[in-house]
C-alpha cells in the first residue's frame, strides 16, 4: 500500500529493524486494520500493543485510533483505482513510486522552478545513459518555453564548464546513487563558487543530496526486483513535473 510504503521510506532512519518488519507485515493485513483493535492487530503481526502504539506514534500519528482512520480513508481511495492495477502489480508499484516521489518533493518543485526561470545560464549533467536521455529530453522541453539548457556529456565537461559558473548559473546533476564518484572535487568547487545546484538522486542519505542547494529524490521499486531493468519512470516524472511547472509559471511575474 502506498501509505505504508511512504511512511517506511520517510521515517526509515529512525525505525528499528523490528519496526520495519512490523510495517512490512502490516501491508499484508491492511484491508482488515480498520476493524481490529490494537491488541488484535499486534497479535497478528507478532508484536505487542505497547510496541505497536509506540510505532504509530513514531510515524507521526496521535495514536492507534488516528492510524486506523487514515488507513480506512486510504483504502476507500484505493477502491476507486482502475481494476487492472489490482492484477498488474508492476503497474501498481510504478504508480505508488510516482505518488511517493511527488510527496517527497512537492514542497521543493516550485523553489527549483523559480531557480530555472530566474537563471540564464543553466547546465544539466546526467551521470549515466538513462540519466543523460532524461536530461536531454528536459532540455528539449524547456526550449519550447524559451529556455536554453546546456547538457554536459561527462565529468570532464562538468569540470571545464565549472570554471565559468557563478551566482547567476544553475547546475542540475542527475545521479542514481548520488555517490559523486569521479567528480566530488568538481562539485565542491561549484558549491564554493556560490552556484545554485539541484541534485536529483535516489532517496537515500547520499553525498550529492548533502552537497547541493536543492535536493530532489525519488523511489523506484524496479531497482530491487530480481533480473529486472531499471525503469527510471519516477526519475522521468520529476523532470516532467518540472517542465509542467515551468509551463504554468513561465509568464507569471509574481511567481518569480
Amino acid at each position: 500500500m502506498e501509505l505504508i510504503k511512504y511512511l517506511t521510506i520517510i521515517h526509515n532512519n529512525k525505525l528499528t529493524n523490528t519496526e520495519q518488519m512490523i510495517l512490512k507485515n502490516l501491508e499484508n493485513y491492511i484491508n482488515i486494520i480498520p476493524n481490529l483493535t490494537i491488541s488484535e492487530l499486534s497479535e497478528i503481526v507478532y508484536s505487542s500493543p505497547t510496541s505497536l502504539h509506540r510505532l504509530v506514534k513514531k510515524l507521526g500519528f496521535d495514536g492507534y485510533t488516528e492510524f486506523k482512520y487514515v488507513i480506512e480513508n486510504e483504502l476507500h481511495a484505493h477502491e476507486e483505482k482502475l481494476d487492472f492495477t489490482q492484477t498488474n502489480t508492476y503497474l501498481s508499484d510504478v504508480i505508488d513510486d510516482i505518488k511517493i516521489t511527488y510527496k517527497l518533493n512537492e514542497n521543493k518543485f516550485d523553489t527549483v522552478v523559480r531557480e530555472i526561470l530566474s537563471k540564464d545560464d543553466i547546465y544539466c549533467f546526467g551521470t549515466g545513459w538513462k540519466q543523460k536521455q532524461i536530461v536531454d529530453n528536459f532540455a528539449n522541453d524547456l526550449l519550447y518555453y524559451g529556455h536554453s539548457v546546456k547538457t554536459l556529456r561527462n565529468t570532464d565537461d562538468l569540470k571545464i564548464a565549472s570554471r565559468q559558473f557563478n551566482k547567476n548559473s544553475l547546475v542540475i546533476i542527475v545521479s542514481l546513487s548520488g555517490n559523486l564518484k569521479d567528480y566530488k572535487n568538481t562539485m565542491e568547487h561549484i558549491k564554493n563558487n556560490n552556484t545554485s545546484i539541484v541534485g536529483v538522486s535516489i532517496f537515500s542519505d547520499n553525498l550529492l543530496s548533502k552537497l547541493v542547494t536543492y535536493s530532489l529524490q525519488y523511489v523506484d521499486s524496479s531497482l530491487i526486483m530480481d533480473n529486472h531493468h531499471w525503469s527510471a519512470m519516477p526519475l522521468s516524472f520529476i523532470f516532467d513535473q518540472l517542465s509542467h511547472s515551468v509551463a504554468i509559471h513561465e509568464n507569471n511575474t509574481d511567481f518569480i
